[in-house]
């Protein structure tokens, strides 16, 4: 089976000669110019404007004694309810953070970092994921926040959320 021919014979015999009597090019030993890329840059988290909230984390505080695997802690002179309207789902947290992976100190700064976004952002709800694991971050997690004083209550987070591998925190936000 012969393929069928796009050129006709005279145009091969026209190409022919137009190159009879080429010869290659010497190469000129110059090697091409590269373009410099466009070099991906880091989202700059601003470990500076974390720092200041840090100093309400102590990791040698042990305030909270859970009872049992259901984690949830109301601010004194708070609403006693808040904590069972955060087990209902009454609040949807606008922004989640996962520390899974990360060490302590990171873990700790991550916090911070988010309690001073929700602030600024003016969200009032929270989901921290912190996991399950060997459980050091899920002891860590509740003392970090009994300590800093814009969290009204927090709650072992609903199934739908990570259950006993999350919190979801409420917030106390700017008027």
């Amino acid at each position: 089976m012969r393929k069928p021919q796009l050129l006709s014979e005279e145009e091969i015999q026209l190409f022919r000669d137009s190159v009879t009597g080429a010869r290659p090019m010497a190469q000129d030993k110059i090697p091409p110019a590269r373009l410099p890329r466009n070099k991906k840059t880091a989202v700059k988290t601003s470990i500076e404007a974390e720092e200041p909230n840090l100093f309400y984390f102590s990791d040698e505080f042990e305030g909270y004694q859970p009872d049992g695997s259901i984690i949830r802690y109301v601010q004194p002179g708070e609403d006693p309810h808040l904590a069972k309207n955060l087990k209902r789902g009454d609040y949807q947290p606008g922004v989640v953070l996962d520390l899974h992976g990360l060490s302590q100190q990171q873990a700790k700064t991550e916090l911070a970092g988010l309690l001073a976004y929700c602030q600024r952002e003016h969200f009032n709800c929270a989901c921290i994921v912190h996991g399950k694991g060997s459980g050091i971050l899920a002891r860590k997690v509740p003392n970090w926040l009994i300590q800093h004083p814009n969290v009204r209550a927090f709650h072992t987070a609903p199934t739908h959320w990570g259950r006993d591998g999350a919190l979801l925190v409420l917030l106390k936000t700017p008027l």
